[in-house]
């Protein structure tokens, strides 16, 4: 009886139909299909995904190529019940003007197993929902999506189902169109070098008269660039195409599809490429000679990004963000005028190890948060609200015992007026980590280059590249230190200095006002107010700081600790970002969904790449971009303008920053019709923006 049941509902599960819901969206039809008309408990089952985009419209393959998002599907299954990932029959190539994507112009499955547990009921149906996204493309480009369902009934493990008559053919072309595993005797190997990627094949013996590439990495190569072949099927095949402008680093393996055209016949191997010597196919003479894009980040070369590094930490010295902090050292530097040679270098040798070491501890820090897997960048301790109120505290601090309110003890780390005290070398040295800590709002010229090489490199040389960002910084003051006639040029020390020293208060003030304005950015206005409320405190507990008695020492300590605990409010923890109207222009956030929308649609787009708490960045946009002639000529142009708020950790964004070598904001990327990207200056002119855009 057992077996007759059995035998009952595979018969019923063979006759009864398979239940899909086939959709119809604007230029698309999609729909879950299976290959046979039920599923096996206990085994790997055939399904697609079905896509047919419009006559003249495509869907992406999973590299989209140039532009364009590769087709998804999320799944929501019964438990147990998992599905593995799309597979993906070899792509076409849609050209658009200079731009070239990878995908499909007509009905495409892309196969995907879906497993059933042994334990799922025989004869009970299971349903499989999933959404699929896709964007589709012809001269304008429209993202959709799905909600599709298939329910089929199950049968016994190790039943052969029936196939369905309908879904067949499909399947069928489905499968002959995904490529097999390379054949052992193939040595596949790739190359990079003069600003091009070789892939060469040696056993294929491969005789097709067309022959294509098509990557797994879309930051390869730029794929609007011919592929130069040179086959011979007795020895090698070797394929050349022009690096990615945002090519930063040579991959350990490269992964991809190879496919020969041969006739009416195709076929397609997925090959898995490792470093080897292979010579670059020359461009013939009637292919203009490929442009080498600019050297990116890892082909800087240690000593060029040592210098760059030496030369930035130079240049940090003049930006606004760290005057405050030099400001104090200003006035320990007039004061020291005249002092035993000894005891000066001494005190510059102090400040260099400070900021040495916090340089050495920032680079730390970055390398075990990228070694967690968190993409992280020059600056990201300023977008942790706690970090920005704690630093807002000490600043003020620092600036009421600049102003007179209180006077610090060698105790207290010689902040404040013991830093000109006779033996603070530990006030030099924590002045220098105090530089260092308020330096990071700041990207200068050839700082950039040399951060985003270091935080490709092994931990060694990053440090090492952090270092001599250190020492450019600390140079002038070592310079100082090393040779006392440079101090002629400084006035003579006399009654003057303590009004002068009171007149550096404002820089540290000021400063404490901006974290403020970047706190709020951050979290809330309540999260501002609650640490305007912690300054309040530590102003009070300050003032009382001199005073002695039981009453005193309880207020003060009192005070502080509550200053201390405002840093733990809930209102000062990061919020989302919420999109703010821009008076400038008619700017739109970045994603990189909408950057590849509007390149396929063929505009011109201008990247700016921000930070509330970047200086440089604030000082750009008010001088350069927030300006009548740039936006006179944005409008002329037809430029979109994008802004990549960086305030808030963004992976997205920090990815983008570190596939054109940078490992911090600003970045300002241009993007011409069809063109590759531009990278423009660190420090902008209303001339630099403009001069950039495309003449016609």
């Amino acid at each position: 009886m057992r077996h007759l049941t059995y035998t009952a509902l595979w018969i019923a599960a063979a006759l009864l139909p398979a239940a899909a819901d086939e959709v119809r969206t604007e230029h698309v039809t999609a729909e879950l299909v299976a290959e046979n008309q039920s599923l096996v408990a206990g085994a790997d089952n055939e399904l697609a995904l079905r896509i047919v985009p419009q006559a003249g419209w495509h869907i992406y393959w999973r590299n989209p190529g140039d532009s364009g998002l590769p087709t998804a599907l999320d799944w929501n299954l019964p438990p147990g019940v998992a599905a593995g990932p799309l597979q993906w029959p070899y792509p076409h190539r849609e050209v658009l003007g200079d731009i070239v994507n990878y995908g499909y112009d007509r009905e495409t499955l892309l196969p995907v197993a879906l497993h059933v547990p042994p334990d799922w009921p025989v004869g009970q149906a299971l349903t499989a929902r999933a959404k699929a996204r896709w964007l589709v493309c012809k001269d304008v480009c429209i993202p959709g999506s799905a909600e599709l369902s298939l329910t089929l009934p199950v049968i016994a493990a190790g039943s052969t189902p029936s196939p369905d008559p309908r879904t067949q053919p499909a399947f069928a072309q489905a499968r002959a169109e995904l490529p097999q595993p390379a054949p052992a005797n193939w040595k596949v190997r790739f190359a990079i070098r003069g600003g091009d990627f070789t892939l060469g094949v040696e056993g294929a013996q491969l005789s097709g008269r067309d022959i294509e590439f098509f990557p797994y990495a879309n930051d390869l190569v730029k794929h609007s660039a011919p592929q130069r072949v040179n086959n011979d099927p007795a020895r090698e095949l070797r394929l050349s195409q022009q690096l990615n402008e945002a090519y930063l680093k040579a991959p350990a393996q490269v992964d991809g599809v190879l496919v020969v055209h041969d006739g009416d016949s195709v076929k397609a191997w997925e090959i898995h490429a490792q470093p080897g010597a292979v010579t670059p196919v020359p461009p013939s003479a009637a292919q203009a000679p490929a442009l080498v894009p600019a050297p990116p980040a890892n082909e800087v070369g240690l000593w060029l990004a040592l210098v760059f590094a030496l030369l930035g930490g130079l240049i940090l010295n003049l930006m606004p963000c760290v005057f405050p902090v030099l400001s104090i050292k200003s006035v320990s530097l007039i004061e020291a005028r005249g002092a035993v040679a000894r005891r000066q270098r001494a005190h510059a040798l102090s400040y260099t190890a400070g900021v040495l070491l916090a340089f050495a501890a920032l680079a730390g820090a970055l390398l075990a948060l990228r070694a967690g897997g968190r993409a992280v960048g020059w600056g990201f301790q300023l977008q942790q609200p706690v970090f920005v109120a704690a630093l807002a505290y000490l600043m003020f601090a620092m600036a009421l015992s600049m102003s007179g309110v209180v006077q610090f003890g060698v105790r207290l780390m010689g902040v404040g007026q013991s830093l000109a005290a006779t033996g603070g070398y530990r006030g030099s040295f924590f002045t220098g980590v105090l530089a260092v800590l308020v330096a990071t709002p700041c990207t200068v010229p050839f700082m950039g280059t040399a951060l985003g090489y270091a935080l490709t490199q092994p931990p060694a040389i990053a440090v090492a590249v952090f270092l001599a960002l250190g020492l450019g910084m600390a140079l002038p003051f070592l310079l100082l230190g090393y040779f006392p006639r440079l101090g002629a040029w400084l006035p003579k020390p006399g009654a003057w200095m303590e009004t002068f020293k009171q007149a550096m208060a404002f820089p540290l003030y000021l400063s404490v006002a901006w974290l403020l304005w970047v706190l709020g950015g951050l979290s809330s206005r309540d999260g501002m107010a609650l640490a305007a409320v912690g300054l309040v405190l530590l102003a009070f507990a300050l003032w009382l700081w001199p005073r002695r008695g039981a009453l005193a020492g309880t207020l003060k300590l009192a005070a502080l600790a509550a200053a201390l605990a405002l840093l733990a409010a809930p209102p000062l923890r990061a919020v989302p970002a919420t999109p703010a109207p821009m008076a400038a222009a008619a700017h739109e956030s970045y994603t990189p969904q909408r950057l590849q929308e509007l390149r396929s649609q063929g505009r011109t787009v201008f990247v700016n790449f921000t930070a509330d708490w970047c200086l440089t960045c604030k000082f750009n946009e008010r001088v350069a971009l927030d300006n009548d002639a740039v936006r006179a000529a944005f409008a002329a142009h037809d430029v979109v303008w994008l802004t990549g708020d960086w305030t808030r950790y963004d992976p997205e964004i920090t990815a983008t920053l570190q596939r054109f070598g940078r490992s911090g904001v600003p970045l300002y990327l241009l993007y011409p019709k069809g063109g590759a990207p531009e990278v423009l200056p660190q420090l902008l002119t209303p001339a630099a923006v403009i001069d950039a855009l495309p003449s016609s």
